[in-house]
């Protein structure tokens, strides 16, 4: 028998996370920079529609639900129990990727090259503008460490331990106890993406652009 677990809101956003992030990387790869900006605002509507459902989404997905305390990380270790939804490491995984994908959408939106390319919110930066441009890379750098370690332990969990991670994340069941509270419905997530969205294009259309001396 299978058990409700991750509502539809969270699965999306998980999903389009994984491609969002790929194409993110081959924009900034092949010098696309116009799709890489665009692509990096819906990062971040998505990553804070995310924290948002974290305080007032379906139960398995708020972080008081899972996010656990040392005490619990260290009982997890000494007794690798299963868990419906993320065990307390898992926790700790879901919490450094949104921080860090926060901070790289983010800081991508101050960045520039000097050359060819300015983000919107790169004049309002200033000087910081160039210290901006560096976070967003060093924090790629450790967005993709933590992304390759986050494949390996879903791999560990789901052939190792033979924990269905994917299954669950796909069907948004799992074959074992979950929450048994009835699920926030997927417009109300929609409702606080678009909102996030409409006030990201708000900022951007009133955002300053350097000056011309040509």
């Amino acid at each position: 028998m299978s058990h409700p677990i991750w509502d539809a809101s969270v699965r999306i956003i998980h999903w389009y996370l994984v491609a969002a992030v790929g194409v993110m990387w081959w924009s900034g790869e092949q010098g696309e920079m116009t799709l890489h900006q665009w692509v990096g605002c819906s990062i971040l509507c998505v990553v804070l529609t995310r924290i948002l459902w974290g305080w007032f989404g379906s139960e398995p997905a708020r972080f008081a639900y899972f996010v656990a305390g040392p005490r619990a990380i260290l009982s997890y270790l000494r007794s690798g129990q299963r868990y419906a939804g993320h065990n307390p490491l898992g926790a700790l995984s879901v919490l450094a990727l949104l921080t860090l994908l926060t901070t790289q959408a983010a800081s991508g939106l101050f960045s520039q090259d000097d050359i060819l390319f300015e983000a919107p919110f790169a004049y309002w930066a200033g000087d910081w503008s160039g210290t901006l441009t560096e976070w967003h890379a060093i924090n790629w750098m450790l967005l993709q460490g933590l992304i390759v370690l986050h494949l390996l332990a879903v791999i560990w969990y789901q052939w190792r331990k033979k924990q269905p991670l994917i299954q669950a994340m796909i069907r948004g069941r799992a074959g074992y106890k979950a929450s048994e509270t009835r699920p926030k419905p997927l417009w109300l997530a929609a409702l606080i993406a678009v909102t996030i969205g409409l006030t990201l294009l708000w900022l951007i259309s009133i955002a300053p652009e350097a000056p011309s001396y040509y």
